[in-house]
């Protein structure tokens, strides 16, 4: 059984090897993004399976696919909403997706909460044209401040309790309530989440149910003050509504690792290439930071994400039960 692996990074290399033999798997693997015409060109290569990182994937190529012999697709991420799983259905190949702790994104997520609260985007601007003034970068002690968080499951869990440190006020909202985060969190609903929270952390996950979860209604009910930092899925957000609220001072500001559209932009060289609209209307403002989908990259998740994908494909190949699979 053989794997294709796509988009190999340097500090992968010298665990390949064992990960792959140690499932019994034959592989290749490449540094470069795959495209169309790479998925077309796998045709008698002889790969019974694809690993790659997430961009939009659908009917043509999942054709290629079915033309190359390849059964089954992994993405190295925890987010899947790049697959087109109707169309997976359609050519019978089989989709997957990788797992990490969640411990890397959780930290990170903190990180942006503190560069909200301690205004840190505009200190680095300020340095950058040599604006030493002071008022401007003062910035708020956390402890002083609510934050609230969408979605408390494993990420959301993580990022509860390191904020529990700061002696912050945490709200949570999450369909599922936990009777451990209920000693030093206040469960209460989206909406008074947003009517009180100074920073609103996104941790929920991608559906259709939640596309959109934050639209101009939502934002509507935001304090004029309040920051938003996005760690989860672009598409949680109407992208839009956000800018029409930050341009009419109904929002102070955000935190975004990840946007809407971003598949098939992020993770490429795009030096000298036209930046999309909504990514450049939101540049434009001095309290909104765009990261480049970065949350998950720390040496445990992306050695974990690695592990995972090639445990799903041999899991799929030899027909066991596999937690990775994508129905």
């Amino acid at each position: 059984m053989k794997v294709k692996l796509y988009c190999k990074q340097a500090a992968q290399e010298k665990y390949l090897d064992e990960i792959f033999k140690g499932y019994g798997l034959d592989y290749e693997a490449t540094e470069d993004q795959p495209s169309l015409e790479d998925y077309k060109a796998l045709k008698g290569q002889g790969f019974d399976a694809v690993i790659s990182i997430p961009h939009p994937t659908s009917d043509p190529e999942f054709e290629a696919f079915k033309e190359a012999g390849v059964k089954h697709v992994v993405t190295q991420s925890v987010g899947f909403d790049h697959f087109d799983r109707e169309a997976a259905k359609r050519w019978g190949i089989g989709i997957h997706h990788a797992v990490y702790p969640p411990q890397s994104v959780a930290s990170y997520a903190v990180m942006c909460i503190l560069m909200c609260a301690r205004r840190v985007h505009t200190i680095l601007e300020g340095y950058r044209t040599r604006d030493f003034r002071i008022n401007q970068n003062r910035g708020q002690d956390l402890s002083e401040l609510t934050v609230g968080i969408i979605g408390a499951g494993k990420i959301g869990q993580c990022v509860a309790k390191r904020l529990r440190g700061f002696e912050c006020k945490i709200l949570c909202f999450d369909i599922y309530p936990n009777e451990e985060l209920k000693e030093f969190c206040e469960y209460v609903s989206m909406d008074e989440l947003l009517q009180r929270s100074d920073i609103v952390t996104l941790h929920a996950f991608a559906s259709p149910e939640n596309h959109h979860l934050i639209n101009a209604e939502k934002l509507a009910l935001m304090k004029p003050t309040a920051y938003i930092v996005n760690t989860a899925r672009g598409d949680l957000i109407d992208t839009w509504a956000l800018i029409d609220a930050l341009k009419n001072g109904k929002l102070h500001g955000a935190v975004l690792d990840v946007i809407e559209n971003e598949s098939g932009y992020y993770y490429c060289d795009q030096r000298g290439k036209e930046v999309p609209a909504h990514i450049a209307a939101l540049e434009q403002f001095p309290e909104v930071t765009l990261l480049q989908h970065m949350a998950f990259c720390t040496t445990l998740s992306a050695n974990e994400q690695l592990r995972t994908s090639i445990e799903a494909c041999y899991l799929a190949l030899n027909g066991l039960p596999n937690p990775y699979e994508i129905k």
